[in-house]
């Protein structure tokens, strides 16, 4: 691995070869091409013969990727290798560049065990473009008897106004009644919506079994000997968890099921802090912190975090991806031929338009 010098660090000039980048590569490129300009990287991005001797670059489509020999550093992204050819290929390029992004760790582990360099080869997650995230519901469907206490509706009030994580999911009631709990559960900042359906409501029922397929668990508190509302909830997917009486305690796979609000408030951490593991693995995992490794790899030719070995798993990652090759056809094996001619071509047209800068340079030089 080569050493960044004093020029890189304080330059950061970077160069993105683009060339043969499409589709989801393209959309990377932009975002890590977008986020090193902000981090005030003095940043380029273009086709192979558009390089004009940055410091760094960082080649997008492995396939077609040529290291620029006035380059300090070349980095490629490596993506998916699956069939035999693309192999030997990317093998032949492992003495060529100086660092190897793969899409995740194990990809990285799979370099290894193709004989890269450890410390060449760095494997981070894509990043996701997700920008919502949808709240999950959680459905009540029954009435509330708010002077008879009997559906055990101030255990929901207690557990949403100590546990911050109830302000991340939506809180469906469908019935009579729920009115008294929804001003508390404002006082709470938690979100909530109230269906209040009359018997006189045409389809009233079929109403609120569509109301139900739109939620995602089902909750019922009373320990009443059980509710139809629950048969309604599982025959349409939901999650459930309930209190385990009467004719619940015949329904399989229930996951969440409780006896007192003890039971009711693990029930509760567990389906909410699901939740919030999904909200901070979409903020981990953003584009901004994905170029923020990406350009601290760059510039240092490490990562922060220890980078996963063959050692770190109980399988071989070669031996599994190898299993899965597609088998050899006309196409794949004439794509290499293809990638090869491709390559003279950009190496050419670099060339071009280097004697055509030198002339210039001899142009201005002479006056």
């Amino acid at each position: 691995m080569k050493h960044m010098n004093s020029n890189i660090m304080e330059n950061k000039r970077i160069f993105i070869n683009a060339s043969g980048a499409e589709w989801i590569l393209q959309i990377l490129g932009d975002d890590i091409y977008q986020g090193l300009k902000k981090q005030g990287f003095e940043c380029r991005k273009g086709e192979y013969h558009e390089y004009e001797n940055e410091e760094i670059c960082f080649h997008m489509w492995w396939r077609r990727a040529l290291p620029y020999k006035d380059a300090q550093i070349n980095a490629v992204f490596v993506t998916h290798v699956d069939d035999s050819i693309k192999e030997a290929d990317l093998v032949a390029m492992k003495d060529q560049f100086d660092i190897f992004i793969c899409m995740s760790p194990e990809d990285a582990v799979f370099l290894q065990e193709l004989g890269f360099e450890k410390d060449k080869v760095f494997g981070i997650d894509l990043p996701t473009r997700n920008t919502y995230i949808r709240p999950i519901t959680l459905a009540i469907f029954s009435n509330c008897y708010s002077k008879m206490k009997t559906k055990n509706e101030q255990w929901l009030l207690d557990y949403c106004s100590s546990h911050q994580n109830s302000r991340l999911v939506n809180f469906c009631f469908i019935g009579h009644g729920w009115g008294e709990v929804c001003e508390q559960l404002t006082k709470s900042g938690c979100s909530f919506e109230w269906h209040c359906v009359d018997r006189s409501l045409p389809c009233e029922y079929m109403f609120q079994q569509l109301q139900l397929s739109n939620m995602d668990y089902y909750i019922y508190m009373g320990m009443d000997g059980g509710a139809m509302g629950t048969y309604d909830a599982y025959a349409m997917g939901l999650e459930l968890c309930v209190a385990d009486d009467g004719y619940h305690k015949s329904i399989p796979d229930l996951r969440y099921k409780f006896l007192n609000q003890e039971e009711f408030n693990n029930c509760m951490d567990m389906i909410l802090e699901k939740q919030a593991r999904r909200y901070d693995y979409f903020k981990a995992n953003s584009v901004e912190n994905y170029v923020d490794t990406i350009a601290y790899i760059l510039l240092h030719g490490t990562s922060k975090k220890e980078v996963m070995t063959p050692k770190d798993l109980n399988y071989s990652v070669k031996e599994k991806r190898k299993s899965f090759y597609f088998p050899l056809s006309f196409t794949r094996i004439r794509q290499p031929l293809v990638t090869m001619l491709i390559k003279c071509i950009f190496k050419s047209n670099l060339k071009e338009k280097q004697q055509m800068c030198a002339k210039c340079q001899y142009k201005i030089d002479s006056k």
